[in-house]
């Protein structure tokens, strides 16, 4: 991690140059237009003799152009390549229920992206294709994953069917404290499990957001997560239990993978945070409470404390400070620190699975042909397109360096990713270069203000000694086959779990629930991730 800081601090340096040379900042440029005036010459690295057409279905994200053919990103490919993208986006929402009737319509795709149908599914429905024996095909790929991230690109079955997204930052996501609040009260950023208690409860019995209601206040909020699964992820943390992205599996100490509620810790744990909920600690809609509703709660000033993006921090600052309280300051601080000293938080996903070849794209006899269009993706030049754009358009060369254009970087990663670079719907390799020029918004780290600065210490300073390696939620065939009724669901864990931090059952009553829960399948989900999860670590 200290390597990682001294590489920010490097690149801190070149912003300075950049700010000395490059012209004034002016607004972002047209995604449709970008390439107007451009020649792009066909790539050495690879041009397909015969055009190629990759059609796809996959998730779109906010934040990107949705237009293909009017995002440079696309039709720069297709100039340099000879392959032509073609992806038909969707929501979210309904996507697995969209994903099985595009199966049942026996016209699929060449890629696909499985989203919340899952992989394993796929595979098992005989959709996709296994690419084990196609790696060689791929090798920057394979290099971009390298060795300590492969388990991370197999699936339960030890099998790899994507192509994947990566991301070479760290950090992503911090605890974060109202900085204006905590100075009202007079107190410091807590350094152990009862300086928060104090804190929260502070929060809880005072005005501080000054509109008259000393009941409004929100201690600390979570988010819920696209399912409910995330629900208390930092409290899990803080209580030493080191779980994956959906809370719902860790690895304990002697190696083994199961569901969290197998710690030795969880109920320990579910007790506390019931008794949280009690006091008036824990957002009491924190079942509701998805990543849109923490944001405007935020934005709203509600909320004393959150765990959430890092670059939050400095958007809610911004949100509050424009509403007329000039004092506020949201300040990334480093994990809550649980009863027993635990303190950690989650290292970003550095690879996601994005895209599967489908068997439609092996009987047109396109699957070579396809990896070695995403395979150029993570070479020089791919990687250049994704991260940086176009030279002279959108990025300049200086003493050797790429550097962002001003009008591209001056409100950090918005206009950006609205111009159509790092791509993460469709995928590639994001480089903490460009990460950082966005970060900085073209300015030396000295320069930025305060809101910054925390998104910046949220990001690369508070949590570096803190991140952990989440483990896999692994789709075993259990999992894929329970998950809805057993985990989500409305008499799932997830549920029951809300359900006693509600304090509407007992750590008792919960136990006894999820006892039931495991001999009607989830035992079988725990043996199954177990199995899967010591034959990737071997492999």
């Amino acid at each position: 991690m200290k390597r990682l800081l001294s590489l920010l601090l490097a690149l801190s340096m070149l912003m300075g140059l950049s700010i000395a040379i490059a012209e004034t900042a002016t607004s972002a440029p047209d995604p449709k237009t970008i390439l107007d005036g451009v020649t792009l010459e066909p790539s050495k690295g690879l041009y397909l003799d015969e055009h190629l057409e990759i059609s796809g279905m996959g998730i779109h994200f906010n934040n990107y152009p949705t237009e293909f053919d009017g995002c440079y990103y696309f039709q720069a490919i297709e100039k340099l390549t000879n392959a032509k993208i073609v992806i038909d986006w969707r929501t979210a929402d309904g996507y697995d229920t969209q994903v099985a009737t595009t199966l049942a319509s026996g016209k699929l795709p060449d890629i696909m992206g499985a989203g919340s149908y899952g992989v394993l599914n796929l595979a098992n429905e005989g959709a996709i294709v296994a690419l084990d024996d196609y790696l060689h095909l791929i090798p920057n790929i394979v290099e971009a994953v390298g060795e300590k991230r492969m388990a991370d690109w197999r699936q339960a079955d030890g099998h790899i069917y994507t192509l994947p997204t990566i991301v070479d930052v760290p950090g992503s996501q911090s605890v974060m404290v109202r900085q204006d609040w905590l100075d009202k009260l007079g107190l410091e950023v807590p350094t152990n499990w009862d300086e928060w208690l104090t804190l929260w409860r502070a929060i809880r019995d005072n005005d501080l957001n000054g509109n008259g209601d000393n009941t409004d206040e929100i201690p600390l909020a979570l988010e819920m997560g696209q399912s409910g699964e995330r629900c208390m992820a930092s409290l899990l943390n803080a209580f030493g239990i080191a779980a994956s992205a959906d809370t719902q599996f860790c690895v304990l100490e002697d190696g083994t993978y199961t569901m969290v509620y197998e710690h030795p810790r969880y109920f320990e744990f579910l007790q506390a945070v019931q008794d949280m909920y009690k006091e008036g600690l824990i957002d009491p809609e924190f079942t509701m409470r998805k990543q849109a509703e923490l944001f405007t709660a935020m934005d709203t000033g509600l909320v004393g404390t959150a765990m959430t993006w890092a670059e939050r921090a400095r958007l809610s600052t911004y949100t509050n400070r424009e509403s007329g309280n000039e004092d506020a300051l949201w300040t990334c601080v480093a994990p809550i620190v649980g009863p027993y000293g635990d303190q950690m938080t989650q290292e970003r996903k550095a690879v996601t699975s994005v895209w599967c070849i489908t068997t439609a794209a092996e009987e047109a006899g396109k699957v070579e042909d396809i990896l070695k269009v995403f395979n150029w993706n993570y070479g020089k030049e791919g990687l250049i397109l994704y991260n940086y754009g176009i030279e002279g358009k959108t990025y300049d060369i200086v003493d050797g360096k790429y550097v962002l254009k001003p009008e591209i970087v001056k409100n950090g990663f918005v206009d950006y990713r609205a111009t159509g670079m790092e791509y993460e719907p469709f995928g590639g390799r994001w480089f903490t270069d460009a990460f950082t020029q966005c970060l900085f918004a073209g300015q030396n780290i000295d320069e930025l203000d305060d809101a910054s600065q925390s998104f910046y210490n949220g990001l690369a300073v508070v949590n570096n000694d803190y991140f952990y390696p989440m483990p896999q939620t692994l789709e075993t065939e259990a999992y894929t086959e329970y998950r809805g009724e057993l985990i989500t669901g409305a008499a799932g864990v997830c549920v029951l779990r809300d359900q006693c931090i509600a304090g509407q059952i007992t750590v008792d009553e919960f136990k006894e629930k999820y006892e039931a829960l495991k001999d009607m399948g989830l035992q079988d989900v725990i043996d199954q991730g177990a199995e899967a999860y010591a034959k990737i670590m071997g492999e």
